[in-house]
């Protein structure tokens, strides 16, 4: 085949066989069937999003379904974690399946049955396991995770499969055939065989790209559930960790990563959500009770929980709805049990501090915004076996996404493969006047475009990127900057100091840690109103590719008491987010004022800033930005090192710097020859920039002016420009240029 055709996964239009013979049967139409090249009967192999290979059995559909659509049972999808509507590729598997040497099983009835049967006694266990020959004989094909019912002596017990020895130890399938040969066992009859499930419980890495360390750090925990132990014996005082708390923004992957936990090869998993609560608080704690409860009766367990903060949430008063003592009291049931309880959630400081604490959740685990060599791993990854697009678009595109997460970078593709598909169509004629075309011959060239690989290139990346961004950064609804530093006239001793500040700690990190140099916390560009302050922050993220929070001082004030605070804390929140990322403070001054008694107010904001950059260094990325025309009224604490501690001061144009500004502007104009550069630049001394482009722009339309009296076409003249100089008035005195050099020198010293 040339291409991987990907199946939705629906359920099957009919009720399937009680004794489960047809449940790992994958129904499609026979051309499915034809295309994979495969007979109904068959083994095949299906592929999920999570890269673990699973076997199955290909069968034909007994209605007629679409090309793109696989049918599968209820215990398909339960024992192989596959949902409704994802979307898994069928290949096939050569020769038949492995016969099953040893089946082990183990007790999974509810709790109620439990306690009113009790544990199933050793000497019975022999006698259920006879009796369970028959129904699994009539299944034919068993996987880890089914389910079988029976009822013996008056009472009805569920099992469930915990092992698979087959024949073939060296097998990689996940379904296997009993025969008669086949030996059955209950509990611990076979020692052995549970033991050796137990041993090697272990996160496999296939999937999870990026985390590789935060993988380790699992696996190193897992090691203390093991039945079989390895490596040295622990000192008496020693105990192993109840719980895995993971965190993280979202879109890193914690969802995935508990996936693979809970397939890491424990006896039973065990899920907890929202759902568990939904109808009356009461019943979801007896439910929660009865999950702990059940999970000690098949040690070693593991107990998922996600989105732990809508769960157990901080409390903000003693009668706020919260689980966490429920949860502590059932954490602590646990004690010495091999059950292990993994949560995520996105911010920790959400979830109940009672549950973060040595004998609870000890081992927290974060799960950070991916680095750009992360994100090729990530983006390699997700590519999979496909040869577009090729590694170097892909390096080139982990440059470009600073702040994403995993989610985003599968979108990103997505939307990259959708645009390089409609440009591949178009250049061939596929799109226009193809309603046109005659049945038959559409027919025909829409089986020849199938057959065309897709080619991905680098315009269509760079259009995916204008509209795929951040998920830290979606609630955030600004413009992208597009200014470049060619946009900017002059002032290029101060782009090279703020290219310094931010491209240094992303290209050269480790040249910074070998000299013990720290990366800049924040910058401050002082100067009189219209010298390209604002313009210079926006072309610096612009031409490093961060993203962009840009906050005018006066819109972050509320009347309102806390919504200041707030919003300070959530501009940072959302920064830290998306790191790398620089925050534009305009107006810096409206917020970070000096202190005095009577503004409160004010105060309380200016202390959430001061401690926001605070936190700056420990987070890193973060850069913060301000501009203020009034530097003398900025309270001397946020100026101090550590903080804004970088002064540039941006003033009027010199000589050159009027220069480029105006040949940026004429270039785009209809100028006569006789408007000479120079004479014009000498002109212009001590105006500002944006003075200087008003005049231009003034001039522009005096021109256009006489176009509209004359009827005839008219180039912008001298004349115009000497009426646009009598228009537009210089609004920097020299007193003014004073007071900012006599603050500049007051700084430094």
């Amino acid at each position: 085949m040339s291409d991987t055709r990907f199946f939705t996964v629906r359920p099957l239009s009919k009720q399937p066989r009680s004794d489960l013979k047809d449940a790992f049967r994958v129904l499609l139409s026979s051309s499915s069937l034809a295309y994979l090249k495969l007979r109904a009967g068959d083994a095949c192999q299906l592929s999920t999003a999570d890269g673990l290979p699973k076997t199955a059995i290909a069968w034909t559909a007994v209605e007629n379904i679409q090309n793109t659509v696989v049918q599968t049972s209820r215990t398909l999808q339960e024992c192989y974690t596959i949902k409704l509507g994802e979307k898994i590729s069928i290949n096939r598997v050569d020769g038949p399946l492995e016969d099953i040497e040893l089946v082990s099983l183990v007790e999974c009835s509810d709790p109620d049955r439990l306690e009113k049967y009790g544990q199933l006694p050793y000497a019975d266990q022999v006698h259920w396991a006879w009796a369970l020959e028959f129904p699994l004989a009539r299944c034919e094909y068993l996987v880890v995770g089914m389910v079988f019912e029976l009822e013996l002596k008056g009472q009805r017990r569920c099992f469930k499969v915990a092992d698979i020895r087959p024949l073939n130890r060296n097998s990689s399938h996940t379904l296997f055939r009993f025969s008669e040969n086949t030996k059955v066992t209950i509990g611990n009859d076979q020692e052995e065989a549970q033991e050796a499930q137990n041993s090697h419980l272990q996160v496999q890495p296939s999937g999870l790209s990026g985390i590789s360390r935060q993988v380790d750090d699992i696996n190193e925990s897992l090691a203390d559930f093991t039945l079989r132990r390895q490596g040295p014996k622990m000192p008496s005082f020693y105990e192993h960790s109840r719980g895995i708390l993971l965190y993280g923004p979202k879109g890193t992957g914690k969802t995935a990563l508990l996936g693979h936990i809970e397939a890491a090869g424990w006896r039973r998993a065990f899920r907890i959500g929202t759902s568990t609560f939904s109808k009356n608080v009461n019943d979801g704690e007896t439910k929660l009770r009865n999950i702990f409860r059940e999970a000690t009766y098949y040690q070693p367990s593991v107990i998922i929980i996600d989105q732990l903060e809508f769960i157990a949430p901080k409390r903000s008063t003693l009668d706020s709805p919260s689980s966490a003592s429920v949860l502590c009291e059932c954490l602590d049931f646990l004690k010495d049990a091999h059950v292990l309880v993994a949560a995520a959630t996105r911010h920790p400081n959400d979830v109940d501090d009672s549950l973060r604490t040595p004998h609870r959740l000890a081992i927290e685990i974060e799960l950070q915004v991916p680095t750009a060599k992360d994100r090729v791993e990530i983006l390699r990854a997700i590519r999979g076996c496909s040869s577009e697009p090729n590694d170097l678009l892909l390096e080139m595109i982990a440059e470009k996404t600073h702040g994403y997460v995993g989610a985003d970078l599968f979108a990103l593709l997505q939307l990259i493969c959708r645009k390089a598909r409609r440009q591949q169509m178009l250049k061939s004629g596929a799109i226009n006047g193809f309603h046109e075309l005659p049945h038959t011959k559409q027919s025909k060239d829409q089986d020849e475009a199938v057959n065309v690989l897709l080619e991905i290139h680098e315009n269509d990346v760079l259009s995916a990127l204008q509209e795929v961004r951040p998920t830290a950064m979606r609630e955030v609804l600004l413009e992208t900057p597009k200014v470049r530093w060619s946009d900017i006239g002059g002032q290029h001793d101060i782009k090279r100091c703020l290219q310094k500040a931010v491209e240094r700690p992303l290209k050269f990190p480790d040249r910074m840690r070998r000299l013990n140099v720290t990366s800049k916390k924040g910058i401050l560009l002082y100067g009189p109103p219209g010298c390209s302050k604002t313009l210079t922050v926006k072309a610096l993220a612009t031409e490093a590719g961060l993203n962009f929070l840009a906050v005018k001082g006066a819109e972050v004030l509320s009347m309102y008491v806390g919504e200041s605070e707030r919003a300070l804390r959530e501009i940072f929140r959302k920064a830290r987010s998306a790191r790398p990322s620089i925050i534009f403070f305009d107006e810096i001054d409206a917020i970070a004022s000096k202190r005095s008694g009577t503004s409160q107010g004010g105060v309380n904001v200016l202390t959430t800033l001061l401690n926001e950059m605070d936190g700056i260094e420990e987070l890193k990325s973060v850069l913060v930005v301000a501009a203020t025309n009034k530097p003398n009224v900025i309270d001397p604490a946020l100026l101090r090192p550590g903080r804004l501690d970088n002064h540039f001061y941006i003033g009027p144009p010199d000589y050159e710097g009027r220069k480029e500004i105006l040949n940026i502007w004429l270039s785009k104009s209809a100028v006569h020859p006789e408007v000479k550069l120079d004479e014009l630049a000498e002109i212009t001394e001590g105006y500002s920039g944006a003075e200087i482009v008003s005049i231009c722009e003034t001039a522009g339309g005096a021109a256009l002016d006489e176009e509209e009296e004359t009827g005839q076409d008219q180039d912008v003249k001298w004349k115009h420009f000497e009426y646009a100089l009598g228009q537009v008035k210089r609004q920097i005195t020299d007193a003014v240029i004073d007071e900012f050099e006599h603050w500049r020198h007051a700084s430094a010293v």
